[in-house]
């Protein structure tokens, strides 16, 4: 076994290292980014300015669960979804 363990136990310890990278460079910022961006969309409520990401900035009229009403304009109003929703001005 100590043979085994000590022909590649350089081996484990490369791929081991690798995977640290991997979860520390990859994995845990985009969890932190998908906390904020989730955390920004349930801050969404009537009265807010918001930038769609088509770049479509309105406020929002009304919250429908999963779904924001924007008016855009006077008499327009465009029903999306809240993740296409990428800045909360207010």
């Amino acid at each position: 076994m100590e043979q085994l363990l000590g022909k590649y136990g350089g081996m484990i310890l490369t791929f081991a290292i690798w995977i640290a990278v991997f979860y520390f460079l990859l994995i845990l910022p985009n969890k932190k980014k998908q906390k904020k961006q989730q955390e920004m969309l349930d801050s969404i409520k009537e009265g807010s300015e918001v930038i769609t990401v088509g770049g479509i900035k309105g406020t929002v009229v009304a919250v429908l669960g999963d779904y924001v009403e924007v008016r855009v304009d006077k008499g327009v109003k465009i029903t999306f979804r809240k993740s296409a929703i990428s800045t909360v001005l207010q």
